[in-house]
């Protein structure tokens, strides 16, 4: 079977001018079988798809929901998820540790690395203001005061191992020989894939150099690296992961969009929409964990009206959370004594939007409907 996003299915079919019936005719399919494919229900087999790509002259990348090895909901790699509940497998290493981990496989004496570490920087690779070498990576040193690696993110790395996907690593060259400023973990990655292969296999890593006269100099240079770095938003991560046709954004998209309620990272703009959403990693977890529970709070959210409220958004995630936790306290009541005493949008602006946090807004609804 092929996991496909049934919305771009349909959106594909739609712009080539087929109904669902002219569809299933030409895949030699039931039209409820069409139907099934487009909400999700059920999958095709990787044959029917390629069938279905031919017919409506798209890509496969344009159907095919991509697993790229990440829960995006849980922020973790799926590698990660398996090594991180290993028993016996050592998850973290000190800087002093990785640096006698590394030591035990080295099987040369410091001369032939200062030889070798010589011979390659007498011909780098020179670009602008950069300069890189490929080297051994036994050849690099962790220096004291390196941060702790995560052994479990070397192994996913290593698993996933594909060069050309990943920076080079930076050392600081001191005294002639190599240090990691970054990229602790792709050497480490390096390193057990290295252990992997044979003699004749061995992987050279290419590393950018940074000059640094002193030990000092290069510590400063590491507590400097964050400046002028600008982390990937919220809204980064969305739209790269509906591009790519990711589950758990898809999931998250297909919620909201059938509520007509606009997310805020689409760039596609709703022409009425009854309200927005921020993709948060709370409510995509919550998408693909909770999903009814999630439709369940966005439905009260509609009924109490608190969505008429243009300017202040009602669809967050302190609102489902609340209104959730108070069924679970006064059970199928809940939403008919809410719409008695905390019902419009002129209730919402006033008592709920400006509060803070889930606890006040759970004192202040309590409070209104035992009036």
């Amino acid at each position: 079977m092929c996991k496909i996003n049934g919305v771009k299915l349909t959106e594909m079919r739609e712009k080539a001018g087929m109904s669902q019936n002219a569809l299933a005719k030409k895949l030699g399919v039931a039209e409820s079988t069409i139907s099934n494919y487009e909400t999700g229900r059920s999958n095709p087999s990787e044959e029917k798809v390629d069938k279905i790509c031919f017919i409506l002259k798209i890509n496969k990348d344009d159907i095919e929901i991509h697993d790229v090895g990440y829960s995006f909901s849980d922020s973790m790699g799926k590698t990660y998820e398996k090594y991180r509940r290993a028993k016996g497998f050592r998850h973290y290493m000190t800087s002093v540790d990785f640096e006698n981990w590394i030591n035990e496989q080295r099987d040369f004496d410091a001369e032939m690395e200062t030889s070798e570490v010589s011979n390659a920087l007498r011909y780098p690779l020179t670009v602008g203001n950069k300069k890189y070498i490929t080297i051994n990576p036994l050849f690099v040193h962790i220096p004291d005061w390196q941060r702790s690696t995560d052994m479990v993110k070397a192994k996913e790395i290593e698993e996933n191992f594909n060069e050309s996907k990943f920076d080079p690593i930076k050392v600081f060259l001191i005294d002639g020989k190599l240090y990691v400023a970054d990229g602790a973990h792709r050497l480490a990655a390096f390193i057990m894939k290295n252990n992997l292969l044979g003699k004749a296999e061995k992987l050279k890593i290419l590393v950018e150099i940074i000059d640094c006269k002193t030990m000092c100099e290069a510590v400063l240079v590491f507590l400097g690296q964050q400046a002028g770095r600008k982390p990937m938003s919220v809204s980064d991560m969305y739209r790269a992961g509906i591009e790519a046709n990711e589950e758990d954004y898809i999931n998250f998209k297909m919620i909201f969009d059938a509520y007509n309620i606009q997310i805020s990272a689409d760039l596609n703009r709703k022409e009425n929409p009854i309200g927005k959403v921020t993709p948060t990693m709370n409510l995509l977890r919550m998408a693909k964990r909770r999903p009814e529970s999630l439709k369940h709070a966005i439905v009260m959210i509609k009924e109490l009206n608190w969505c008429g409220s243009t300017e202040k958004n009602a669809f967050t995630q302190r609102n489902i959370n609340v209104l959730l936790k108070m069924e679970s306290i006064h059970g199928t009541e809940t939403l008919n004594l809410l719409k008695k005493h905390c019902s419009g949008a002129a209730f919402y602006e006033s008592k709920v939007f400006p509060v803070k946090s889930n606890a006040q807004l759970f004192d202040i609804l309590e409070s209104e409907i035992n009036k």
